[in-house]
């Protein structure tokens, strides 16, 4: 049982915190940078992994797609690849970097 690949997007949810969120497997962890935030994400889904092969589950599969916009975010984020190579449970991340919440919507003032 392998799992290798993920997508993620990583936005600031704030001043000083970054969200990562996966899109296959809707998982998020939060941090003070984006690299932090990808650290931890990675760290989880490791954890899942580990829990889903010792137990002869099929890897993520408890959860669900992100939503949409999520997706949308992505498709138009500059990317990064981030690997991890360790020999049991080697994970490649395309990471795409939105400049905002993409559940945020801008609100333009109406002109009268």
């Amino acid at each position: 049982m392998s799992f290798s690949n993920l997508r993620v997007v990583v936005f600031p949810e704030t001043t000083k915190t970054w969200v990562a969120r996966s899109l296959e497997h809707d998982l998020s962890a939060a941090g003070r940078s984006a690299d932090a935030a990808i650290d931890l994400l990675m760290k989880m889904v490791d954890a899942h992994l580990a829990y889903d092969i010792r137990h002869g589950h099929r890897p993520l599969a408890a959860f669900a797609s992100a939503p949409r916009l999520y997706w949308q975010a992505f498709v138009s984020a500059p990317k990064k690849e981030v690997n991890r190579t360790e020999p049991e449970r080697p994970l490649r991340c395309v990471v795409g970097f939105a400049e905002q919440n993409p559940a945020l919507r801008r609100i333009t003032p109406r002109i009268a």
